[in-house]
């Protein structure tokens, strides 16, 4: 059996009328309205307050409790729950003022028709429904407009206290702040002033900037800004050189951004006086110049040693510098790691110092011995070379440039990529210096044999990207080795 939809209150103190309505209900919405009844207002009140009701149809004449009192008792003790009240024909005047009281309704007994019944119930019940979303919609929204109006004031309050700091910051700050628009500075802070050779912000205010450009960087400022306002570029950081109140001029670098200042386009930048800075970096960039000197000085004092110990060879380590330097180019290395190339190719055979004069000059075959201690020069090169801090893998292209990518070279016997690309560089570049010249066994061979030895080996001994770079170099580009 289904649930009724609707759990009634009825009170009344007549036993025929109850009936009566019990009797209307049940014929006219049937299994609806679960009816509970009640003949005194006490027993009403106190059902209100343990058990659920979705309606209260009351007589307002009990034994205790008569007139507009009874629906003022009933709506005090459940403001939630629709009432609706029973009134004599000469009585409709109570019914109306109980409405005002908070009644959702009234009926008047005996005259109204059997449907009525029902319909006022579920409009009354549906009523107070409304009613209730609608009162907890109001406190909801009245909940987050004093919510929102704190936030407000909060962030006003934020606002307010954000904008005395960065005004503070602005106004002290270390950096020249400013604002252009309209071809004018419409702010600037102490510091630009200051920065511009001026006594006080306001004698900036409404200038046009420009004529305090040096003549050499005004297109360049004016291009930037033309970028800035026409949104090509969000932001931008350039140095050019201004002229002061007096006309004395001031390295300044500026970082502009394109922005809107009181709802029109603009350009707000910071500014800082860099001339020290400047002069700073063209020390610097001297003592580097002086320094790299010195270091290829020492360099090229410690294979002016190695040559010393073999004058046979006299000039390898530079030619193969040389080539090595010239292949990297040939492959897109920079102009930094070209010169990590010839730094390597002066260095790559500095260990043979640690081999007996008389081995490295001697002009028949070596023995077992002798080419053991020939070849220990790699990894007497990397032991010389480990511990200097050098920008570019020098010690190991020296240590590996003896490798073979099929691993038949020494001292390691790597293979492939495992080989540093630098040594696969240096390894040709030393094959072709070899071959090409003069060596204490044999009169040079010339740069035909040295390059069909790299054609021969390429793929298998020799790196094939090295080697056909090589190969161009030579017979494309006419390179030749330096003397």
């Amino acid at each position: 059996m289904k649930a009724a939809s609707f759990r009634l209150l009825l009170l009344e103190d007549s036993a025929g009328d109850a009936r009566l309505v019990q009797e209307t209900l049940a014929d006219q919405a049937p299994g609806e309205f679960a009816i509970t009844t009640a003949e005194r207002l006490a027993d009403a009140l106190a059902r209100i307050q343990t058990e659920r009701f979705d309606a209260v149809l009351c007589d307002l004449g009990l034994p205790d409790s008569t007139g507009l009192g009874t629906a003022q008792a009933i709506i005090a003790a459940a403001p939630a729950l629709p009432v609706v009240v029973l009134t004599g024909s000469h009585n409709t005047e109570l019914g109306r003022a109980a409405i005002e009281l908070g009644a959702q309704d009234y009926l008047v007994k005996g005259e109204t028709r059997a449907p009525t019944i029902a319909r006022t119930l579920r409009y009354a019940i549906e009523r107070m429904r409304l009613k209730l979303q609608l009162l907890e919609a109001n406190a909801a929204l009245e909940r987050r407009v004093a919510e929102r109006t704190a936030a407000l004031a909060a962030a006003n309050e934020t606002l307010r206290a954000a904008e005395e700091q960065f005004r503070g910051l602005v106004e002290q700050s270390i950096a020249g702040i400013y604002i252009i628009q309209d071809d004018k500075l419409a702010y600037v802070n102490p510091r630009f002033a200051e920065i511009r050779g001026f006594g006080s912000a306001d004698e900036l205010i409404g200038r046009d900037p420009m004529p305090l450009v040096a003549e050499k960087d005004r297109g360049t400022v004016a291009e930037n800004r033309r970028r800035l306002l026409s949104g090509e570029v969000p932001s931008i950081n350039y140095n050019f050189t201004a002229l002061r109140k007096d006309g004395s001029a001031v390295e300044v670098g500026v970082s502009s951004t394109g922005a809107s200042y009181r709802g029109r386009p603009a350009i707000i930048g910071m500014m800082q006086d860099i001339s020290e800075k400047k002069r700073a970096e063209e020390q610097i960039q001297r003592y580097v110049a002086q320094l790299k000197t010195a270091f290829m000085s020492t360099v090229e004092v410690a294979t002016t040693l190695s040559e010393m110990r073999d004058p046979y060879t006299a000039g390898h380590e530079r030619r193969v510098a040389g080539i090595a330097a010239a292949i990297g180019a040939e492959l897109g290395f920079d102009a930094r790691r070209q010169e990590g190339l010839r730094v390597a190719g002066y260095l790559h055979d500095v260990g043979k110092i640690t081999i007996p004069a008389e081995i490295l000059t001697k002009p028949g075959k070596l023995s077992a011995v002798e080419f053991k201690l020939i070849r220990g020069h790699a990894q007497a090169s990397y032991d010389v070379l480990k511990n200097v801090e050098f920008p570019w893998p020098v010690a190991e292209v020296a240590l590996q440039h003896h490798e073979r990518m099929d691993g038949s070279g020494y001292p390691q016997g790597l293979k492939g990529d495992a080989i540093l690309l630098e040594a696969r560089i240096m390894a040709v570049a030393d094959v072709v210096e070899a071959i090409s010249s003069h060596r204490p066994y044999r009169p040079g061979l010339g740069i035909d044999k040295a390059l069909a030895e790299i054609k021969r080996g390429r793929g298998t001994v020799y790196d094939p990207v090295v080697a056909d770079a090589c190969l161009k170099l030579f017979r494309e580009k006419s390179y030749t080795i330096p003397a």
